[in-house]
């Protein structure tokens, strides 16, 4: 047991970051920051490139004044050094023999050009993590390519998805790309850490941000491997049978989205709000008495055609306009109905929802100017919460202080006994995770540790099937429970349970696993579980020390608690909707179940987090992760824009606070595009010459004449033909990959991203792999795609310690089910 001074120090109290990542990763190190560590950010001598980003103070561009800085930078000390002077790398090598991490963003081999690579700085000082994120991962055909947040979108395959089918892909104008990437990096650290604690030595944590934007395809990278039909951008519906079932509506005062209410695990909320219509509307009975559960299936089938659902479209239609976004917000929390008001992130801001969790903190502005109130905390802790408190730093502020502190030893440095040539155990080895997760936002987590050696026993019902197992991409375009890539992509690497807890035998089983577990996690409404009779009191009272997450659309707690839905109706009241749209167009908003994508690396690095502090101090604890809240940390430079500047974000499409020309420009063949992003003069004149239009180089600033003459002249142009000759330049530029296009990409082949795995029924299947590269401990492998209760006998018998007798009689009564 720890002592009362570890339970009161933050969860990386000891540890001391490097970071010398620019606008493609500094949110790594803030969240390390948030964790506690004492993160020195090392700028060079004009100031970091992230401080060149909108949005500005007051509208105002200036070093200081860049909100996008603010934003992530927060929780962190500024040091200005040289990475070219001599002097200034030997401060810098000074710094790495007494750090703990070190984090990067360069161009791979350039640090190592200069003495500041991996194998430099761990021959000083063995036990030091170290983290690089780049564009493509440090080494392929790619590692040198030039890259921005439009081009990273487009080159994992998340720009293709999103927007309206007739128009170029869209991307959130809020920065996405570098937030996927710095969250995983932050994963992998913490991941690398826990390694190290066991054998005394650091590691390279190597993140590809092409790769964890994959994650934002919802496993469609894996369309072509499973012989599913290609997904297409398809905003505010879903096609089912060829039928475009319409889920985005106008409101009496804006805009509502459903969510996807016609799956096997979803029907049910169709028929409630039909319920709500007929109060005051008269409803056609054959609606009523429709199988909203089988309607996508059926219409796949042929077995329903497109007119059964326009009686449903124009019925929704006619009434969601007599009624207001407050209007709705209130009656889906109320009802549980699966729909949202697209709420811009202002709306949001002033929602009663934060208001009564208190969840905006507030943090000196950098400028000295009173306060400024950001995004609070990924999670709430209920032993070791995070405290926000220090502001980004001005350039250079912490200079003095940081000399003075350079004779520093790392606090992970212990010797470890015995031989070390053997490859050590995974970071994990012997954590137990039962996991109660369902759909992304969870198993996508504990996926992720179990890739890294934790012990997971996913629990599962066919009461109440998975929607993820309902959803694309399917083996064979074939809709079957056991054959969703995207369910198999979340699951492997774990045992695989099924238990009816709604018995009390089924229960009592439940709390025999949890007794065995360090950790517990689930994801239900709040409530539901207490229902069960499996809440955190219940859990606790079995196994005091137990970790216990849950994660819910918008936490234990609010008026909107009860809120209930998936990943795209949390992206319609966090903002990401509107934040994707073309303007005075209806909002597009971002791919599928967005803040699912998200929320799984903060549910991850939760976790983590809370097994770093019971290794400190024996305590476990509860964790409230609201995914709306996590979210909202992928858009930190907007919530400031608003309570800084008071301007709320209107839509601005494809364009860019500091690049131009930035857009998506169509190619020759169908719906074939590429991305080009323009940041400086330099760049613009590379782009001219590169398409034998040197005369253009005088007119930049001529902004609809360029786009008019670009989007012509690249027009019958290959994209990756366009692509290979932007990037000969030193130009940003990518196509923009389709899902057939991800599975052949050399970038992710080169990284082992597919992963053929064995499946009962078909023979074999895919998956996507780990998104991390750890050095010493790489992710363990994934064999085989598990069907729902494979494992029952092996976890009942060999992990609970159940008779084979008691096994059948329980699977006889269906209580394994």
């Amino acid at each position: 047991m720890g002592t009362s001074r570890d339970r009161m120090s933050p969860v990386l109290g000891p540890a001391r970051v490097i970071d010398l990542t620019d606008e493609g990763g500094l949110l790594c190190g803030q969240i390390l920051a948030d964790l506690g560590a004492d993160v020195i950010q090392v700028e060079p001598p004009g100031g970091s490139s992230a401080r060149l980003e909108g949005p500005w103070l007051e509208g105002r561009p200036g070093s200081e004044r860049s909100l996008f800085w603010w934003a992530y930078a927060r929780g962190k000390r500024s040091v200005v050094l040289d990475v070219e002077d001599e002097d200034d790398r030997e401060t810098l090598l000074r710094l790495a023999r007494g750090a703990d991490f070190w984090l990067e963003s360069d161009t791979p081999g350039r640090l190592a050009a200069l003495g500041l690579g991996y194998e430099d700085l761990t021959a000083l000082n063995p036990s030091l993590v170290y983290v690089s994120i780049s564009p493509f991962g440090q080494t392929g055909p790619k590692a040198g390519y030039a890259s921005s947040d439009l081009t990273a979108m487009a080159s994992g395959g998340a720009l293709y998805l999103s927007g309206e089918t007739d128009s170029p892909p869209l991307r959130v104008q809020v920065p996405q790309a570098h937030a996927h990437a710095g969250a995983d990096a932050a994963a992998g650290a913490l991941l690398a850490h826990f390694a190290r604690k066991r054998t005394g030595r650091g590691q390279h944590v190597d993140v590809s941000t092409q790769q964890s934007v994959t994650l934002a395809t919802m496993f469609r990278s894996l369309d072509a491997p499973l012989a599913e039909a290609s997904a297409r951008r398809v905003s505010g519906g879903a096609i089912a049978g060829g039928v475009l079932l319409r889920t985005r509506y106008e409101a009496a005062d804006g805009w509502v989205t459903l969510g996807p209410c016609f799956l096997p695990s979803t029907g049910h909320f169709m028929n409630r709000l039909l319920a709500w219509i007929g109060e005051d509307h008269d409803v056609d009975p054959g609606l009523l008495e429709e199988n909203w559960g089988l309607f996508a299936l059926n219409l796949i089938r042929g077995e329903r055609e497109k007119g059964d659902w326009l009686r449903a479209e124009t019925l929704l239609d006619r009434f969601f306009r007599t009624r207001t976004k407050a209007e709705l917000m209130a009656e889906a929390v109320k009802r549980k109905l699966l729909l949202a008001p697209i709420f811009g992130l202002d709306e949001l801001i002033a929602s009663p929802q934060l208001a009564e969790r208190d969840f905006m903190c507030s943090v000196a502005r950098p400028d000295g100017e009173g306060r400024a109130h950001y995004p609070g905390p990924f999670a709430r802790f209920s032993e070791s919460p995070l405290h926000i408190e220090r502001s980004a730093p001005r350039r250079g502020e912490h200079d003095d202080e940081v000399r003075r502190e350079l004779q520093r030893s790392p606090a992970y440095a212990a010797p470890v006994e015995g031989p070390q040539e053997a490859l050590p155990e995974l970071p994990l080895a012997g954590v137990k995770i039962v996991d109660f997760f369902w759909v992304l936002a969870g198993p996508g987590a504990t996926r992720l540790l179990a890739d890294y050696g934790a012990h997971v026993i996913r629990v599962e019902s066919t009461k109440k099937i998975d929607t993820l197992r309902v959803i694309p991409p399917y083996q064979f375009n074939n809709p079957h429970p056991e054959g969703s890539g995207a369910f198999h992509s979340a699951n492997v690497n774990k045992q695989m349970v099924s238990l009816d807890l709604t018995h009390p035998e089924g229960r009592e089983i439940a709390l025999d696993l949890v007794r065995w577990a360090d950790v517990s996690t689930e994801s239900f409404s709040p409530g539901v579980m207490e229902q069960y009779g499996l809440g955190a009191d219940a859990l606790l009272e079995v196994n005091p020390e137990l970790i216990q997450i849950s994660s819910t659309l918008m936490g234990q707690s609010g008026p909107w608690r009860d809120f209930t839905g998936f990943g795209n109706l949390a992206a319609s009241v966090t903002g990401f909707q509107q934040l994707a749209s073309w303007p005075g167009e209806p909002p597009s908003g971002p791919y599928g179940a967005y803040t699912d994508f998200l929320s799984a690396r903060f549910n991850a690095i939760a976790i983590l987090a809370a097994l770093e502090h019971r290794d400190r101090t024996g305590e476990g604890q509860l964790i409230d992760q609201s995914q709306a809240e996590a979210a909202l940390h992928f858009l930190t430079p907007a919530f400031l824009d608003f309570t800084v500047n008071g301007r709320a974000s209107v839509p601005r499409a494809n364009t860019d606070w500091h690049a131009h020309p930035h857009g998506v420009y169509r190619c020759a063949g169908q719906d074939r595009w590429i991305a080009i992003a323009v940041r400086s003069d330099a760049e613009w004149r590379a782009l001219c010459e590169a398409l034998g239009r040197r005369t253009w180089i005088s007119r930049r600033d001529d902004t609809a004449a360029v786009e008019e003459a670009l989007a012509s002249w690249i027009e019958p142009l290959d994209a990756a033909d366009l692509e290979a000759r932007l990037q000969e330049k030193g130009v940003p530029a990518h196509a923009v990959l389709d899902t057939p296009d991800l599975f052949g990409e050399a970038s992710l082949l080169d990284r082992g991203h597919f992963q053929e795995v064995s499946h009962e029924i078909y023979g074999s299947s895919w998956v996507e792999s780990s998104r991390l590269l750890l050095s010493e401990t790489p992710a363990r492998l994934p064999t085989e795609a598990r069907a729902m209760g494979v494992d029952n006998r092996a976890v009942l018998e060999g992990v609970l310690g159940h008779s084979a007798e008691q096994i059948a009689d329980w699977a006889a009564r269906g209580i394994l089910s």
